[in-house]
């Protein structure tokens, strides 16, 4: 009878002690499940029981639980201008923002419709509990587990929206200092813009490739034909830029971002290689007007709050 007694010790405890109403700060420890129950009192690592362990696990887990308030987002905000907005044209950068405010919006949104499920259920179990209805002892013990893990899992789940959260009011940021570079847009800019864009991408994973073997690889010498350029004649200025580069004595990219943007002028707007490209296709150089979003967005000093 005892063994029996203590395998139902978890249960007795959620049923008496474990559910709280502020499900905000919820948890039910990992040694009031794994220290009860069949499985309590079996030999573990460390030479200790795995109730003695799941103590120790809940101690470690309460010791780093504030760290999670700092690392619980996608990137730190120097990532997201260094790593993820790295592209050396301002329009590249606005459309990986509008793409990865989209991912974070889903996802909150997500979040949003189960934190409404759950606090349904919630209700709904609390009710039954409430109800004055005399509930067999399985079906009090199994409403009021149920109500523990809907609980716990709300709070969990607070931490990765929290984490969304600061992902997109980072972005939101970054996007206000991007519009004093690039403001007052719409789609048939971007369309317009689209050659400089690409070919600046193409010139920076070049010039990468000729650091590293002083060629342009097969990948690269494509990108390049798509925009328009003649590869081989990029290939040589590009290797006359890596040896001026070797030989600068400075600590900064300044002179490769002034390298790339100089050289994609001159082919764009002097050379005018896109152009030839899509005569010599049968394509039209101009984007199609009246198929596009052309209300202007990113105005200066405009904010959706005003």
């Amino acid at each position: 009878m005892s063994e029996k007694n203590n395998e139902l010790a978890i249960f007795e405890q959620i049923r008496s002690d474990l559910v709280v109403k502020d499900g905000s700060e919820f948890t039910v420890p990992m040694a009031k499940v794994f220290g009860h129950g069949t499985i309590a009192k079996q030999e573990s690592f460390g030479g200790r029981s795995l109730q003695q362990n799941a103590e120790l696990v809940d101690a470690a887990v309460n010791n780093t639980k504030d760290l999670q308030n700092i690392w619980n987002r996608s990137h730190s905000q120097w990532m997201w201008k260094h790593i993820n907005l790295s592209y050396h044209s301002a329009e590249k950068n606005m459309r990986q923002i509008a793409a990865e405010v989209s991912r974070k919006k889903s996802a909150l949104n997500e979040a949003k419709w189960n934190q409404i499920k759950s606090e349904i259920k919630l209700r709904k179990l609390e009710e039954k509990l409430d109800s004055g209805e005399d509930l067999d002892y399985w079906t009090e013990v199994e409403t009021k587990v149920k109500i523990a893990q809907t609980q716990e899992s709300m709070a969990e789940g607070t931490l990765y929206i929290e984490g969304a959260m600061k992902d997109i009011l980072s972005l939101n940021d970054i996007y206000e200092q991007l519009k004093k570079k690039l403001n007052n847009f719409n789609e048939e800019d971007l369309e317009a813009n689209e050659s400089k864009a690409h070919l600046k991408r193409s010139l920076v994973q070049s010039i990468r490739d000729v650091r590293q073997s002083g060629s342009i690889t097969k990948g690269e010498q494509e990108y390049l034909e798509q925009v328009g350029v003649n590869p081989t004649k990029v290939q040589n200025i590009i290797r006359e830029y890596v040896k001026e580069e070797a030989a600068s004595e400075r600590w900064d990219n300044k002179g490769l971002i002034e390298f790339v943007s100089s050289l994609t002028n001159q082919l764009i707007d002097v050379a005018k290689v896109d152009q030839v490209r899509m005569e010599m296709m049968g394509f039209d150089s101009e984007y199609t007007k009246g198929i596009s979003y052309d209300t202007k967005i990113g105005q200066l000093g405009h904010t959706e709050e005003e």
